[in-house]
Order: C-alpha cells, then sequence, then structure tokens
C-alpha cells in the first residue's frame, strides 16, 4: 500500500510539474496577425469564438441565413458544432477564451478560400497536446498522412467520401487549418518573411489599435485586394478599384442586435492616391436632407457632405494635382466649357452649391437592359441664387446652340433642361458621368436633375404627396443607427433594389440571384457611412434581415376592360419629353392625338393613341411606315374595352368585322 501511495504521489507530481512548466516557463507567443499573408482580402477576430458563437447562432439573422444553400455546409457544421458545445460546456469552459483568426484569400480568378488559425497558448508548448489534437481528429475516419514544408511538419486528412483534404499545421503558438494546400504553405511561408505579414503592414497596425474588441468579432477588410472578391459576382471592377484604392484597411467591431447586425470602426484613407474620398476625409461632414426630396421608391442612395462646397472642391483639386496630366485634362475641359458658353463655374455654378450632393436610383419591377437611371440633388446655400444662375447658364446655351426642348411646367414645378455634354464630369470627375445633359427642376432647397424626365417626375409627385424617404418610418429607424453628420453615406434596400441588380452583376451571378430572389430580397436595409477625420474615417456598417415573403399576384377576374388609359403622367412624358411624337389638342388642352413619326420620312411609324376630351384613352395602335400594323383597340368614354382589329400591313384581318359586331364579346378572340 505504502509503495503505490509513493508511485501515485510520484506521478501527481510529474503532472503537476508538467503543467507548471506549461503555465510559467517563459512565453515567446506570437500575434496571429503575423501569420496571416497580407495579400488577405479580410480577417475575421474573435476572443471567445464558444460564447460569440452561441450568442449568433441564436439570432434571428443566422437562423434566416442557415437556409440559404450555399451556406449548407456551414450550417451543417455550425449545427454540430452548436450541439457539442451544448452537451459539453463544462469541458469548453475550461479552455477560457481563445484567439481566432479567420483569413479569407483568391485561390483562382473566380473563387476563394479560408484559413483557420487558433491560439494554443501554453499547449502550444506541449507535444503530446498537438499529438493528442491530431489523434482526435484521426477518429473521424480521415485517412492521416504527415509531411514537412520548411521544416514544419504539415498534418493532412483525406475524406475519402468528400475527396477534401483538411491540413492541420502547428506554427509557433497556433494551430492553422485549411482546406487549401496552397493557403497553409503561404501561411508558413508567411510565418519566415517578416516582409509579406499582415501584422507588419504599418497602415493595419493603426487601425487594428483604433478598433474597439467589445463586440462579436472584429472584420479587417484589405483593400489592396477586395475588389478581386467583388470580381467572382461582377464583370468589371474598375471603378470599384478605383475606389478601394483610395483606402488601406477598415477595422470594424461587429455588434449583433438579433435581426441586425452593426459594424462601427475606422478606415484608413490612402493620401498617396488623389481620391473623392481623401478630398471628402478633409473637407468637414454634414447632415443628409436629400432624403426629405427623394422618392420614398429609392432603392439606393448615396450623399457627399462637407462642410461647404468650395471648401470640398478646393481640396479635391489641390489632390488631383498629384497627377497632373490628369489635372491639366480636366482644368482644360473646364476652360473649353467656360468659353463655349461664356460662363464662369466658380461663380455660376460653384459658390450657391452648399453642404450636400446626393444621387438616388429608384426601384423597379423590371429593368429594361442594363442602364440604371440616376437623379441628383444639390443643395444649395441660397436657392434663389441657384435658379438665377442656371437661368444664365441656360440663356446661355440657348444662345449658343437652340434648344429642341422648353421649359414646362408639371405640377407646379418648372422642369428644364441643361444641354452640356459633360457638364458635371469635367468638374466632379467620372463619378458623375452620367449625369449628363440632365432635366432639372427646384425642390425646397435643391436643385434636383436626371437624365431620365420620368425619374423627376416621379421625385415631384412623390414630394408633393410627401411620399419621400424620410417619411418612411422603417428607414428612418435604420438610419438612426449611423452618425448624424457624414462625409459619406451609402443606403441600400436588396429588397427593393433587386430588379436593379440585372444592371449591377455578370450574367451568370444575375441568372443565379434571379432562380432565388428570397436571398437577396430579405435584407430590407444595408447601410455605409464615411466620416471625415484626417486620415482616418468613422465608418460604420449595418444590415437588417427579414424573412422575405413572396407577394402573391392577385387577378382581378371581374375586369374583363383591358383599360389601357395612360396616366397624366405618361401623358406628360409623350408630349414633352418625345420629340418624335406628333401631338394634337382639345381647346381645354388636353392631348387628342399622339403619332410616333419617323424623322427620315416623315411617315406615322410607331405608336398611335387617341383620346376622349375627358382623357380617356379612345384608340390604340401602331403605325409602320404609314400604314396601321398589328393590333388595335377601341374604348368606350367610359374606358370599357368596346372591341379590337387586326392589320398585317395596313390590311384587315377577317375577325375585326366580328369584333366590331359583336363587340366586347367573346368573339374578339378571333382577331388573334
Amino acid at each position: 500500500m505504502k509503495k503505490i501511495l509513493i508511485i501515485l504521489a510520484i506521478i501527481l507530481l510529474t503532472i503537476a510539474a508538467y503543467w507548471a512548466w506549461l503555465k510559467f516557463s517563459p512565453n515567446k507567443f506570437l500575434d496571429g496577425f503575423y501569420l496571416v499573408p497580407q495579400d488577405a482580402l479580410m480577417v475575421i477576430e474573435t476572443e471567445d469564438p464558444i460564447k460569440n458563437w452561441q450568442t449568433f447562432s441564436s439570432s434571428t439573422l443566422w437562423q434566416g441565413l442557415k437556409t440559404f444553400p450555399k451556406f449548407a455546409e456551414i450550417t451543417k457544421n455550425a449545427d454540430v458544432l452548436d450541439e457539442v458545445i451544448k452537451q459539453n460546456q463544462q469541458i469548453f469552459s475550461l479552455l477560457g477564451q481563445r484567439h481566432l483568426l479567420i483569413s479569407v484569400h483568391m485561390t483562382k480568378a473566380k473563387d476563394y478560400d479560408f484559413v483557420y488559425y487558433a491560439d494554443m497558448k501554453e499547449a502550444s508548448k506541449s507535444s503530446i497536446v498537438k499529438s493528442g489534437l491530431v489523434t482526435i481528429v484521426k477518429q473521424f475516419g480521415y485517412k492521416h498522412t504527415v509531411r514537412n514544408y520548411f521544416e514544419t511538419e504539415i498534418n493532412e486528412f483525406f475524406d475519402a467520401v468528400t475527396r477534401e483534404t483538411m491540413y492541420i499545421s502547428f506554427v509557433n503558438n497556433y494551430m492553422v487549418i485549411s482546406y487549401n494546400k496552397g493557403l497553409l504553405e503561404k501561411v508558413i511561408t508567411t510565418s519566415k518573411t517578416p516582409a509579406s505579414q499582415l501584422g507588419s503592414d504599418i497602415h493595419f497596425t493603426e487601425v487594428n489599435q483604433l478598433t474597439a474588441a467589445n463586440g462579436l468579432c472584429r472584420i479587417f477588410i484589405n483593400y489592396q485586394t477586395f475588389h478581386q472578391y467583388l470580381g467572382v459576382y461582377i464583370d468589371d471592377v474598375s471603378d470599384v478599384k478605383d475606389l478601394f484604392s483610395s483606402l488601406h484597411f477598415s477595422g470594424l467591431n461587429c455588434i449583433i442586435d438579433n435581426d441586425k447586425l452593426l459594424a462601427d470602426g475606422y478606415s484608413m484613407v490612402n493620401d498617396s492616391i488623389s481620391s473623392y474620398l481623401q478630398a471628402l476625409s478633409i473637407s468637414g461632414k454634414s447632415t443628409t436632407n436629400s432624403e426629405k426630396v427623394f422618392s420614398n421608391k429609392s432603392s439606393f442612395y448615396l450623399s457627399m457632405g462637407f462642410k461647404d462646397f468650395n471648401t470640398f472642391y478646393s481640396n479635391l483639386s489641390t489632390i488631383w494635382q498629384k497627377d497632373a496630366t490628369a489635372y491639366a485634362e480636366q482644368q482644360a475641359n473646364i476652360k473649353k466649357i467656360e468659353k463655349l458658353l461664356n460662363i464662369n463655374l466658380q461663380k455660376n455654378m460653384f459658390d450657391w452649391i452648399g453642404s450636400e450632393i446626393a444621387i438616388a436610383q429608384y426601384e423597379t419591377d423590371v429593368l429594361i437592359g442594363n442602364k440604371l437611371h440616376n437623379i441628383m440633388a444639390i443643395k444649395a446655400n441660397d436657392i434663389s441664387d441657384a435658379k438665377e444662375n442656371l437661368d444664365i447658364i441656360e440663356a446661355k446655351i440657348r444662345k449658343r446652340t437652340p434648344l429642341k426642348f422648353k421649359t414646362v411646367n408639371y405640377n407646379g414645378y418648372d422642369i428644364k433642361y441643361i444641354e452640356v455634354k459633360g457638364l458635371f464630369k469635367a468638374f466632379l470627375g467620372k463619378l458623375f458621368s452620367k449625369i449628363d445633359k440632365p432635366y432639372y427642376t427646384i425642390i425646397d432647397d435643391y436643385v434636383v436633375m436626371s437624365d431620365d424626365p420620368k425619374s423627376l417626375l416621379v421625385t415631384i409627385d412623390d414630394y408633393i404627396a410627401q411620399n419621400t424617404i424620410t417619411n418612411r418610418q422603417d428607414y428612418r429607424d435604420f438610419r438612426d443607427k449611423f452618425p448624424s453628420e457624414t462625409s459619406i453615406l451609402t443606403y441600400m434596400s436588396p429588397d427593393r433594389h433587386f430588379a436593379n441588380f440585372k444592371g449591377l452583376l455578370n450574367a451568370e451571378s444575375w441568372k443565379s440571384t434571379k432562380k432565388t430572389p428570397q436571398y437577396v430580397r430579405c435584407f430590407t436595409h444595408f447601410g455605409l457611412s464615411l466620416s471625415g477625420d484626417g486620415d482616418r474615417m468613422r465608418t460604420v456598417i449595418g444590415t437588417q434581415y427579414s424573412p422575405y415573403i413572396e407577394k402573391i399576384a392577385t387577378i382581378d377576374t371581374n375586369n374583363n376592360s383591358e383599360n389601357d388609359t395612360l396616366t397624366a403622367m405618361d401623358l406628360f412624358l409623350i408630349a414633352n419629353f418625345q420629340n418624335d411624337m406628333n401631338a394634337t389638342y382639345y381647346e381645354n388642352g388636353q392631348v387628342k392625338t399622339l403619332t410616333e413619326i419617323d424623322d427620315k420620312t416623315n411617315q406615322a411609324d410607331g405608336i398611335y393613341a387617341e383620346y376622349y376630351e375627358n382623357g380617356v384613352i379612345k384608340i390604340k395602335g401602331k403605325y409602320r411606315k404609314g400604314t396601321k400594323d398589328g393590333t388595335w383597340k377601341y374604348y368606350k368614354s367610359d374606358s370599357e374595352f368596346d372591341y379590337k382589329e387586326k392589320y398585317n400591313n395596313g390590311e384587315l384581318k377577317k375577325g375585326g368585322f366580328l369584333n366590331r359586331l359583336f363587340g366586347n364579346s367573346d368573339s374578339e378572340e378571333v382577331a388573334e
């Protein structure tokens, strides 16, 4: 008995001495960021992965995300992890807080993969612990092999079912895991090459120090490479790449609130690149008020704010001068426009612009082609001064080149036209190149412009009815999560913007997205704000999730009128903005006929519409080279469908007589 007690005491003493050695022997632990290669697209960091995973996995947001097909494998593994944690609370509590990093890297032109880094702390000094972890993984049925790479052991675990290989290596105090062989080898190489380590980048070090770490996790975005990730889904990323070149890194502290995810931190401005962001970062901030002008149909919204426009433009010009060639070209364009029109842009344009310029896009059910229409709102210091100077510019344009378009009044708002190609691009850069030869009006203290007249009319109608962005309660609730004063505020409702994604995504991505709209439209709000503070900008990103419920289309089975009556807006657009339309009018000013004319032949060619004096459509059809063609529909003065005729190059088909004889009856189908 005495011998047994002595042996037991020796064993216990040995174990105690071993754990004491693990705990108190000199530590030479490495910060995990010194293992991450500098080409990482982004890095996710958490100090307490078990607790934070439990918080995230119980949120409404994750419960929705886990239903996404692309999350299927993650969901499967996450559910297993969740169950293991629940059943082994005591074991996991002994592990304590453990630093975990996940880095994302491009592996091919259109593909990316992950690397996981788990801080082993004192356990990293024990070969017993390491071999024990390997033994545990082997028990899952993997085929295990070992090889050396730059004097570092790599454990390979092959899954015969999935044909995937998991690679595990112990680098300093971290266990590093990846399913990509090349990425794990790159981490090992990086650990021996300080110049290639993310932690050695001075810009990353600064944003790392600025970003709080009291949330669910931290996310670091690397703008030198992040455009490559977007290239997986978008064909042309040149504009995005140019924008991202203005920044080094963003560091974001993430907090989850059931259905909302909010990330707050900083972005480091790249002051070696001439850019809008650099100019905005040193030009002050302002409140965003253009939401009171834009329609509540806005699905995308971008506001640039500054102390005043002249300060911003002066800073922008100074920054542009770093590129002597580009700056000289820009100045030449300005002088060309000033000489052409005999105006002074400083006096006639810059001096009246206030503290905000904003651009919006409106939701649509179907996007025809890939063209997205933009509408711009420029805040004026003095709206009377803005109107006076814009009138001067218009008068100069008319004197130089007589305009076909004359000022029209729509519901009390004068709509005018600036026919100067490249005016806004000349002094604001290519970001505004799509606002070219715009129609414009004055709403409140904003000059509102668009190259699409219908967008302008929608804006006027909704402003009159007070159906604006700022009057949407859901928008206001979401907007309150962001700073009141910003340099840049970007807002999007993926739900409302869905059809417009056709103009943004590549064909393959749009085809896939269109088949599964619920995985995009479930995000009701997305926002990004940047608030300038010298070489850094406070950055806030947020999104909100709500399960998407597909709208069920309803059909009114009692309505067989085939009512094609055009709205007042449609009539206004046709009468005032289509130069190829020949219109006649009743004495009361109501449109009587509209005929689309071929300018070359002066023949009717296209749409024909005739209206009763009360505005109800009477006849609707099409001409082809001066003769009736296709289906012509006729209506009664109460807008009820009467009959229709079918023409082929001016020749009436037989069904037309039956339609005339029986009117709105089943026999009308004969005409088809």
